[in-house]
């Protein structure tokens, strides 16, 4: 009997190519015996047909896939302004109403690099009907990395407020509970990290607490350059199977500048969507920046050099 996993993404047009290689990568690690069931929330107006058709297509020869896409209408047409991200963001909070044939799912953003097959995870999840699965954000955490706030202004401390990129969300227990108006009723409002801070502030107490294995975001990558990395946490091996995370603004497929980009575009050339023209543009690009660095070194060397020779003349002009 095959493990059925139902596994939930939010999209629009923009990051249609990271979705793909999201579930290229999600596929390419799943166990013989694993099928996953792939939700992709969206609406008519910013991913149209052709472009759902053109995913579903990507995939549709895979045999561990089942793609279907779920249109949210206007849902959070009237959210707050957001910086930095779409409204799709807020999809994952209809979840529990929008699977009322599940129990449980599990929830991705699309900046993620699966590494490993996810059936255990999801069978052993939630023995004390906690509400969520989850990690804590790394990028807020002041023992590990940079001081901040944000948890604190909306109650919460470091130490227990998650990242909201990859969840399982027992959805039984959220109905139950009636959750779903407390995230509408929560989302009228401006936060600082926008539905994160809802799930955060809806789910606080009620969190099963996971391994950074799955969901191994940029700056762990920091915290074990700089000797902070978590006790007990075997950074080679995560970095070979860890589910990661690229959570700042620089993606791999944006930006020159991100961690472990490798295992980014090792599934871009894998995957159905890889182009040949934006790939190599890509790298030509990289050894482009890797030369203006060399140049602007030496320029700067040369500028020195210059500066001091001319602080000597004028000494020497001057007598001393």
């Amino acid at each position: 009997m095959r493990n059925r996993i139902p596994i939930v993404f939010a999209i629009d047009r923009n990051v249609i190519v990271p979705c793909a290689v999201t579930i290229t990568s999600l596929l390419e690690n799943a166990d013989k015996d694993t099928l996953y069931e792939i939700f992709i929330l969206c609406e008519e107006s910013t991913l149209p047909q052709e472009d759902r058709m053109m995913l579903s297509e990507a995939f549709a020869d895979h045999g561990q896939a089942e793609i279907h896409f779920v249109d949210v209408g206007d849902a959070y047409s009237d959210v707050p302004e957001m910086q930095r991200v779409t409204k799709a963001t807020y999809y994952r909070l209809l979840i529990p109403d929008l699977f009322p044939q599940y129990d449980k799912v599990i929830y991705s953003d699309i900046d993620i690099v699966f590494q490993q097959d996810l059936a255990d995870l999801f069978r052993t999840s939630f023995p004390n009907d906690e509400l969520i699965a989850a990690i804590l954000d790394q990028a807020i955490n002041r023992e590990y990395y940079f001081q901040s706030d944000l948890p604190e202004k909306i109650g919460k401390s470091v130490r227990d407020y998650f990242n909201a990129g990859f969840l399982l969300m027992n959805l039984k227990q959220l109905r139950a509970e009636n959750k779903v108006e407390e995230f509408r009723s929560l989302s009228r409002k401006k936060f600082p990290q926008n539905d994160q801070d809802v799930l955060n502030i809806v789910c606080n107490g009620r969190v099963q607490w996971l391994s950074s294995m799955y969901n191994f975001q940029t700056n762990h990558y920091a915290n074990y350059m700089w000797g902070r990395s978590e006790s007990g946490i075997d950074f080679t091996e995560l970095v070979k199977k860890a589910t990661l995370h690229y959570t700042f603004r620089n993606k791999p497929w944006n930006s020159l500048d991100c961690c472990f980009a490798d295992a980014w575009w090792h599934y871009y050339r894998i995957s159905p969507v890889f182009d040949n023209q934006f790939y190599f543009m890509r790298q030509y690009q990289q050894i482009e920046a890797y030369r203006n660095d060399f140049h602007n070194a030496r320029v700067k060397t040369l500028i020195i050099n210059l500066l001091g020779r001319a602080k000597k003349s004028v000494l020497k002009l001057i007598g001393k």
